[in-house]
């Protein structure tokens, strides 16, 4: 079996240790795959996309099943997103939150044609301390490509044991301005 088409889910290991038996496998960053194989999805931990210049972005959230805050990080490294009051950020953070709609739209200003996408979760502990997490453990996601300007992720937050990408379901759709 080549090392692309190991399915980890096999392996008895988390998507985290899958992520950096791959980075071991294929040391080259250039020709290392961005995904690896989970119980027949390619799952990834953070996404890329390939965007206009100047644009919108919708992000919609369309289930959550667990009691764990869940939500998603967008990001806009060379540019940013704009806020109401026109104050750009480089992420964005929107968390799951039934009081809330759960529709955001931004513009946004890329100079280098790319935003970040990836999920991410908050631990609560018995002394009341919170830590929003990201990319440990069972996190990570497939991706659902309706069209080239949207997506579907399909997430696991880190807790999850066995992984369950129905835990937290988003929608990114982009367009240009």
């Amino acid at each position: 079996m080549a090392d692309a088409e190991i399915d980890y889910a096999t392996r008895g290991v988390s998507i985290q240790a899958a992520m950096l038996d791959r980075v071991k496998r294929h040391p080259d960053k250039a020709t290392r795959p961005d995904d690896i194989l989970w119980a027949g999805h390619r799952v990834r931990t953070g996404d890329r996309l390939s965007v206009p210049g100047r644009g919108y972005v919708r992000a919609e959230i369309l289930s959550a099943t667990s009691d764990l805050a869940q939500g998603f990080d967008l990001k806009v490294g060379a540019g940013g997103l704009v806020l109401s009051g026109g104050e750009r950020v480089k992420v964005l953070r929107t968390w799951h939150d039934p009081e809330l709609e759960p529709v955001v739209e931004y513009p946004f200003v890329s100079g280098d044609g790319a935003m970040w996408v990836w999920n991410v979760y908050r631990l609560s502990f018995p002394n009341g301390a919170t830590r929003e997490e990201k990319w440990t453990g069972n996190a990570g996601f497939w991706v659902e490509q309706r069209s080239p300007m949207d997506f579907i992720y399909h997430c696991s937050h880190g807790l999850c044991e066995p992984a369950n990408f129905a835990s937290f379901v988003f929608r990114v759709s982009v367009r240009p301005h």
